[in-house]
């Protein structure tokens, strides 16, 4: 490690959403939060747990109380300010045949889309080494997801780019949190665009904070529609801060091969 000084590391926290099995649940995605400095990001939010005597957890689905629509906006504030980056990649189940090339296995597609968005992320000629956490998650007895991810990240590149993977509690992790709370927000605008979202007294406050961020982001519609009113499967906002990307069984063959090759 004689250059040790001159390498580059980022944290990745890595949160799901979706159910495969659910009829009602259409979509199924990965995001992370990339960042040099995950400090940074951790001294801001405790402050506003500390303004707020906040002390739960912060998740998209209990996003039905004006304190905690309060503290997911600060929590997202932090985010925009900091050195840190949001990418995800959502699956469309009435897409892509899970049976066929998954067996309806949950475990497959979610270890075989995390690297494919790590893959996303990295690039063709990564420059940074990479710390995965990710949120605890069922895996079968006698699997390693830790192992399987980390040992084909660095074969595929021939280089040591992931340094380490672990599965954490999001409770004790705000940048889990704040993960699941964009990548909940992504969404939900979504299925509000698929007409699978019915308003009720209890949704306000998420649709609140939609509306927050299409604003915040100078968004007028949803992610998915772009500038021209024309539905996009992918949305980036200006240097690659948000970028969410709805996975395309039709078009992106090459990126369907490499997620289907990562099983076993």
């Amino acid at each position: 490690m004689k250059f040790f000084k001159e390498i580059k590391t980022s944290f990745c926290f890595l949160d799901e959403t979706g159910l495969i099995y659910s009829k009602t649940d259409q979509f199924f995605a990965i995001g992370i939060i990339e960042c040099p400095k995950p400090q940074n990001l951790y001294n801001k939010i405790r402050k506003i747990r500390d303004q707020y005597r906040y002390n739960e957890e912060v998740k998209w689905t209990r996003l039905n109380r004006k304190i905690r629509f309060d503290v997911a906006r600060n929590f997202f504030e932090v985010f925009l300010l900091e050195d840190a980056k949001f990418n995800c990649i959502i699956l469309n189940k009435e897409e892509l045949d899970f049976e066929k090339y998954f067996q309806n296995d949950l475990y497959k597609v979610y270890q075989n889309f995390t690297i494919a968005l790590l893959k996303i992320i990295l690039g063709k000629k990564p420059n940074e080494v990479l710390i995965l956490l990710m949120d605890n998650y069922f895996t079968p007895d006698g699997t390693d997801l830790e192992v399987k991810i980390k040992r084909f990240i660095n074969d595929h590149y021939k280089n040591f780019i992931i340094a380490g993977v672990c599965q954490i509690d999001s409770k004790s992790s705000d940048i889990l949190q704040l993960t699941d709370l964009i990548l909940g927000a992504i969404l939900y605008d979504l299925k509000k665009q698929n007409n699978l979202i019915e308003p009720t007294k209890s949704s306000r406050f998420k649709r609140r904070f939609l509306n927050y961020l299409y604003q915040k982001l100078k968004i007028k519609k949803s992610f998915f529609i772009n500038k021209s009113g024309v539905k996009t499967r992918n949305y980036v906002l200006f240097g690659d801060k948000i970028r969410a990307t709805i996975f395309d069984c039709k078009r992106s063959t090459t990126q369907k091969k490499q997620a289907m090759t990562h099983n076993g």
